[in-house]
């Protein structure tokens, strides 16, 4: 089930919970029965490290007004992430 928010021009913004994908492109005002068209919105996403976030928060904002100058490339001798392979992922077609 996905949260689907649309917005009604007199009464603004409401949510409906459909099926994912099953969404209509407007839908009716809950309060005055108005055509209300469908709006995009960025998805809530929650993960477990909410100080790294607002890290990248708080370093973006800072960028904005006193960008940071780098002098020399990052070191290219970052170790490379392995991915075990499972019976699942040996059925995958090959490139």
């Amino acid at each position: 089930m996905a949260l689907y928010e649309y917005v009604c021009r007199t009464h603004g913004a409401f949510e409906i919970l459909r099926r994912l994908g099953e969404a209509p492109p407007d839908t009716a005002c809950p309060v005055c029965g108005g055509a209300a068209p469908r709006v995009m919105s960025a998805p809530a996403l929650v993960t477990g490290r909410r100080a790294a976030l607002f890290a990248a928060i708080e370093g973006a904002e800072k960028s904005r007004h006193e960008p940071e100058v780098v002098t020399s490339l990052p070191p290219s001798g970052a170790p490379r992430r392995q991915v075990r392979m499972t019976p699942e992922l040996w059925k995958l077609p090959r490139p």
